[in-house]
């Protein structure tokens, strides 16, 4: 197998992105599509470790990093309804959350999804450098 471990760049990476979903996993479960890319992810991580990578580049880093680093929400919750209704991707699930819960979350789940987020992108660049 492909399999990667946590010590690398894209398996700190991967590591990240699993822990994320599955922390929006448990806070969200009416929501079957992140359980559901979660799955996704694990099994990528087992079998192909740098397609996880490359989705998350194409479909946030590459669009909504620059916002993401300056805690541009209005930027965010646009950028992730345009691209929600252009495409799906076991990665979009995460952008959803922004569409659909983002007013009502207190500030402290908003922070620790802002954390993740700029953590992920910090690590898809590292990993894609």
């Amino acid at each position: 197998m492909n399999s990667v471990t946590p010590k690398t760049k894209l398996g700190f990476f991967n590591e990240k992105l699993t822990e994320f979903f599955r922390d929006l996993a448990f806070a969200f479960p009416e929501e079957r599509d992140l359980q559901t890319a979660l799955e996704y992810i694990e099994f990528a991580k087992k079998s192909n470790p740098k397609l996880i990578l490359d989705m998350f580049y194409e479909n946030v880093y590459v669009g909504a990093n620059e916002m993401i680093q300056g805690d541009d929400e209005a930027g965010v919750i646009a950028f992730a309804r345009e691209t929600i209704s252009k495409k799906y991707n076991e990665i979009l699930p995460a952008l959803a959350i922004f569409d659909k819960y983002w007013d009502s979350l207190d500030s402290q789940n908003r922070d620790t999804i802002w954390k993740y987020l700029k953590v992920l992108c910090i690590l898809c660049e590292k990993a894609k450098a």
